[in-house]
């Protein structure tokens, strides 16, 4: 439920100036603490570094209905009384902040992005070349206006029922009749042109018909240009949107090495992967509540193993709010075939804001990476759930799956048996049988031989885990008109599903239950 404020504040703490602002500061400086946030302890030590707090505050004046805004100095105000030490505008100037506003690129006009750099370079050179460009536009449309073909056809459009006659003082032809851009000044013909590109055999196109990649490239490159201040913060929004993988990393990259500090909102994982993981912050919102989470520096050589995943997985579901995690890339497969295939009646796991991810590539995955990648991911604000074989019970898995549960908001755990087992479960055995004889296209014998038997499930089982096949099997699976959902995978999903939902609050572990076969199967 929203609940009214009295007004709307942002505080930001501000260290390291040049003496030039430093100096502009004088009065407002305050000790720095080694948290990073200025000190209220009248005795700080003399040698604490200085720091200068800014607040913006917006408020609703109901009897005006008007918003208020001002930009003060916290250690000189006191908001209860109304009184404000404003930030004078010189200050603001001084402090070197610098918004990417990206817009339509290569434009001429007054105030776009190209014609701005143009005039901080040489802006009486650029006015001699638009007065240039302005002269042969008129040379050439008062060619164009004598050309008999036009000529032509103005003078019959004015002789209609004496039309040339009746609207001027003197009678009116196609001398008197001229074309010109809007008002004929230089800057509304500077308003009608639109950059054009030669990229490939196409030829000379417009702007547009390049795709929207090549004007979010520009239109970036002029932003960052205009945005070179030394020191400069720098802000954006929406970072990346329009830009494609590479292109994002690669700009994000440029900003982080170039500027003072850099402050990106975006939802391309590539825009994070320019940055360290303990520089990402993650805006999430659970049950209705908003929380900001970020990583902290790992200095534990097991805990490192983990972080691995950052960037080979969890960065890919950097805007999700769950993630399930498997252990190993075979369950992500067959789970992620099985979602794909739902009908469409039913919703997959992305429209509950899932993502599936693994908990290892190779020999470092497993059970046991689980409960730290889980870790990894609960810092960074995600709900996390993860799905598991149900091992034999022993001492060893019953710790394994303590810490699991520990580290998981939910676990789903499989029936006996690896997912190779849970593909085939409550399915007939000739249908496995068929599918399995498909498998020969990849070089190896049918691992069921047609053998309509428990023995054959079990040998396929281990073909297909052997081999890597999980995904082929399915295939075959569904090649077959109506084909049948693997049902324990069916039940995986469902079950995924539910304990999604931040307001689920059912059992921690939920035991997909062993399903029988068809009868006469």
């Amino acid at each position: 439920m929203l609940q009214r404020v009295e007004a709307a504040q942002v505080e930001v703490t501000l260290t390291d100036f040049d003496p030039d602002v430093q100096q502009l500061l004088d009065g407002v400086l305050e000790p720095l603490e080694d948290s990073g946030c200025a000190s209220e302890d009248p005795d700080a030590s003399a040698d604490a570094p200085l720091c200068a707090r800014l607040a913006y505050r917006l408020s609703y004046d109901e009897e005006t209905e008007t918003l208020e805004s001002v930009v003060y100095f916290p250690a000189r105000s006191n908001p209860a009384l109304g009184q404000y030490s404003r930030v004078p505008a010189a200050t603001r100037r001084m402090l070197p902040v610098v918004t990417l506003d990206a817009g339509q690129p290569l434009q001429l006009r007054a105030g776009a992005g190209l014609r701005r750099i143009l005039d901080d370079r040489d802006a009486k050179a650029g006015a001699a070349a638009f007065d240039a460009l302005a002269q042969a536009v008129a040379e050439a449309v008062s060619a164009l206006s004598a050309d008999p073909a036009v000529a032509e056809a103005v003078n019959a459009v004015l002789a209609v029922g004496g039309t040339g006659e009746r609207i001027g003082d003197a009678p009116l032809t196609a001398e008197q009749v001229g074309f010109r851009t809007e008002d004929g000044s230089v800057a509304a013909l500077l308003r009608t042109l639109r950059a054009a590109l030669h990229l490939d055999a196409g030829g000379m196109l417009g702007l547009a018909q390049h795709g929207s990649t090549v004007s979010a490239v520009l239109s970036m490159a002029e932003a960052m240009l205009l945005a070179t201040v030394p020191g400069a913060v720098v802000l954006a929004d929406d970072f990346g949107d329009q830009l494609d993988a590479p292109a994002t990393e690669h700009l994000a990259a440029l900003l982080r090495a170039r500027s003072g500090q850099v402050w990106l909102s975006t939802r391309r994982p590539e825009a994070a992967r320019a940055f360290e993981p303990t520089e990402v912050i993650r805006l999430v919102r659970h049950g209705g509540v908003r929380s900001h989470h970020q990583l902290t520096r790992i200095m534990d050589r097991k805990a490192l193993i983990a972080m691995r995943q950052w960037h080979t997985q969890l960065l890919a579901a950097l805007t999700a709010p769950t993630v399930a995690i498997t252990e190993g890339p075979h369950d992500v497969a067959v789970l992620s075939m099985v979602d794909r295939r739902k009908p469409p009646s039913f919703l997959p796991l992305s429209a509950h804001g899932v993502r599936l991810v693994a908990s290892g590539t190779g020999g470092e995955g497993g059970i046991g990476q689980i409960p730290r990648i889980a870790n990894l991911a609960r810092q960074l604000g995600f709900r996390v759930l993860a799905v598991i074989d149900r091992d034999k019970d022993s001492g060893q898995t019953s710790d394994e799956l303590a810490k699991i549960q520990a580290a998981c908001h939910a676990v789903v755990r499989l029936p006996p048996g690896a997912i190779e087992r849970a593909m085939g479960d409550g399915l007939p055995l000739q249908a496995l049988a068929d599918a399995s004889a498909t498998l020969t296209e990849y070089g190896i014998p049918d691992p069921m031989g047609g053998q309509l038997t428990e023995a054959a499930v079990t040998n396929l089982c281990k073909v297909i885990h052997k081999q890597g096949l999980h995904e082929q099997f399915l295939e075959a699976l569904y090649a077959e008109p109506n084909a049948p959902h693997p049902p324990v995978i069916s039940v995986t999903l469902a079950l995924l599903e539910l304990v999604a939902d931040p307001s689920y609050s059912g059992p921690q572990l939920l035991d997909v239950p062993a399903l029988s076969r068809p009868v006469g199967a």
